[in-house]
């Protein structure tokens, strides 16, 4: 029985109600670990087949249901539907690529020195799952997190943010009809309080998508358990532009990379490298275009809003202490609608002229702004590209692809993008990051499930 209060989510559109939640406190941890890992050995006795075309029927009633996902999505993040439909998208994708590679996971027959041996290496659950999601990018979070851990055979706790109570009862209630059994996943709202309770009950796995200062805290609180981390953590991303670049799409990708989503993707461009002798070009370039981009509430709109008011307040403090530091702030953009005065709008900016090695050239920032460096050699660009203690995305723009190459080798990133964005990543390939970024582990991709479950190895001897 869930005993906390109930908590209302205001869409950052407008300020109305999208959802009301009851939220579980700390007391009430260790009835719903209890109830997963009762859970646990019914769901993971079922053979991988059977929970593969489970979540291949959740991927299709996703599918279904995709425009009314899109809207609640849109609702409680205030995203451009355009958007929102992208991630419900990328969301069905990731349960189709589940249901269809978890079968590889059965086992595999390795060679033997020793005479009459055979090796089999095969993957088995972990046992209680924690899945723990941010706001930015709720259902594609909630679809790389869940659907591995359950086919892999685990029982799944998922802790959405906040933010997004709808988008996550909704993502659950389509697996129950999917036939999840409900206690082998269950839904749970709560503040880092009671998610903190969860890890110390005894939880065997915890994903986390969020910041690096509480995902060291998960980790540490985990390890106190042994309970295995995967963690997603923040960035301060890199997009290195070279002389020989195509400079007109190398000023669009990273228009696109920096202010898509309101720059709250921990892959956002939030740093733009340029060398030297195109710097003034570049610049003026993305200057105009980036005074064409629309922000508003609007569904159309380019920029639309920060998660809440907080969100808001932080991002303006940021520029301010920018100011504050020697920066310049340049306002981009065109507001269009008529927002409400509830609504947690902040208008782009670019910022120019911090030193790349102080506190406010190198800090995260979720919010609709990027910041312009030049660089006089490649040696130059990888000493300011790594010159932060995340290490999630990066991209480098170049015509000469032995040089991208070359500058892609030394680049201390998880996830690296050759004339692309420092964004998009696809449902089949990992993500993650090195440093401050990640510890190791990768969401999404094919291999995810590995990532949700341990090796056995068994060994039949014959002839004996």
């Amino acid at each position: 029985m869930v005993t906390g209060e109930m908590l209302t989510r205001y869409s950052p559109l407008d300020g109305q109600a999208v959802a009301t939640v009851r939220a579980s406190t700390p007391q009430d941890a260790p009835n719903i670990v209890a109830l997963s890992r009762s859970a646990f050995p019914a769901w993971s006795a079922t053979t991988i087949e059977s929970r593969g075309r489970i979540i291949r029927r959740a991927a299709q009633i996703l599918e279904s249901r995709s425009a009314e996902l899109a809207e609640v999505v849109r609702q409680e993040t205030g995203k451009p539907l355009a958007a929102s439909e992208g991630e419900i998208g990328g969301a069905i994708e990731m349960g189709y690529l589940v249901a269809s590679h978890g079968r590889h996971h059965s086992g595999s027959l390795l060679p033997s020195a020793i005479l009459f041996r055979q090796v089999r290496v095969q993957r088995m659950p972990r046992g209680v799952s924690l899945l723990i999601v941010t706001y930015n990018a709720p259902l594609p979070n909630y679809a790389w997190k869940v659907f591995p851990s359950l086919m892999a055979g685990n029982t799944a706790i998922l802790k959405p943010s906040p933010a997004t109570p709808r988008s996550a009862e909704l993502f659950a209630e389509i697996l129950w009809e999917a036939g999840v059994p409900g206690d082998v996943l269950q839904v749970v709202h709560g503040d880092g309080d009671f998610a903190s309770a969860l890890i110390r009950t005894g939880v065997d796995l915890v994903s986390f998508t969020g910041s690096y200062p509480t995902g060291k805290k998960v980790v540490e609180a985990a390890s106190a358990h042994m309970a295995k981390t995967i963690v997603e953590l923040g960035g301060a991303n890199p997009m290195i532009i070279c002389a020989d670049a195509d400079l007109e799409k190398a000023v669009d990708t990273a228009l696109d990379s920096a202010y898509s989503n309101a720059g709250q993707r921990c892959s956002s461009a939030s740093r733009i490298l340029v060398e030297e002798s195109i710097f003034n070009e570049f610049k003026d370039m993305f200057l105009r275009k980036g005074q064409q981009l629309t922000w508003g509430v609007e569904p159309t709109a380019d920029v639309s809003t920060l998660i809440d008011s907080q969100s808001v307040e932080n991002f303006e403090s940021y520029l301010h202490d920018a100011e504050k530091a020697g920066g310049t702030v340049t306002r981009l953009g065109q507001q269009i609608g008529s927002p409400s005065a509830e609504a947690c709008l902040a208008q782009p900016a670019v910022v120019e002229n911090l030193a790349i090695d102080s506190e406010t050239g190198m800090a995260e920032f979720f919010g609709p702004a990027t910041r312009l460096f030049s660089f006089a050699s490649d040696s130059e660009a990888l000493v300011m590209a790594n010159t932060s203690e995340y290490g999630l995305t990066a991209a480098v723009w170049s015509s000469d692809i032995a040089r991208a190459e070359r500058l892609v080798a030394g680049l201390q990133a998880g996830v690296i993008n050759i004339n692309g964005p420092t964004h998009g990543a696809e449902v089949n390939m990992p993500f993650g990051g090195v440093k401050n970024s990640g510890n190791g582990s990768r969401d999404a991709g094919i291999y995810s499930i590995d990532q949700y479950s341990d090796v056995q190895v068994v060994s039949t001897f014959f002839g004996v």
